[in-house]
């Protein structure tokens, strides 16, 4: 499964170190990313972690967009001033930059969430927090997004057809 799942938390060290969990480096090994990944600003006070490949599609696909566009121009400002390459060493470690560990106002842990095509870095506190108004509504958003992808003629998450 090339996604990426779960829920983890690790310390980071005093060099600004921090072990990639096991699971989140063999879905890099299936994107033949297990040594490189992108780290850039990612929404809801989160960071993003990309394989390299998955970053410049999201890349290309700013680049497409209007560059008239007054948005555009200060999404890929951001997008891109701010995105480090990281190497992940041979121990599993990587080492997060100061300004994107800054940005988010990481201390001495760090919550790596799978969700799918990236996993995002939060502060503990943050995604707990987070995660709680999440569940709360779990059940909406679900149906919400579900019923929309049956009525655009998609399937449903247990593989069944949802055209009506």
């Amino acid at each position: 499964m090339k996604l990426f799942t779960g829920l983890f938390t690790h310390s980071i060290d005093a060099k600004n170190r921090v072990s990639v969990p096991r699971k989140v480096l063999d879905v890099l090994k299936q994107h033949d990313a297990e040594r490189q990944v992108v780290i850039n600003l990612g929404l809801d006070g989160c960071l993003w972690l990309y394989p390299p490949g998955a970053y410049s599609t999201l890349g290309e696909a700013i680049n497409a967009a209007a560059l008239g566009n007054r948005d555009v121009r200060g999404l890929a400002r951001t997008f891109f001033s701010r995105a480090e390459a990281c190497t992940v060493d041979g121990h599993g470690r990587m080492l997060l930059p100061e300004s994107l560990k800054r940005a988010i106002d990481l201390k001495d842990k760090v919550v790596f969430a799978g969700v799918g095509e990236r996993v995002e870095l939060w502060r503990p506190d943050t995604w707990e927090r987070l995660e709680a108004e999440s569940l709360a509504t779990y059940e909406d958003q679900a149906r919400d997004v579900f019923v929309a992808k049956r009525d655009a003629g998609g399937s449903t998450p247990d593989g069944g057809s949802t055209s009506t």
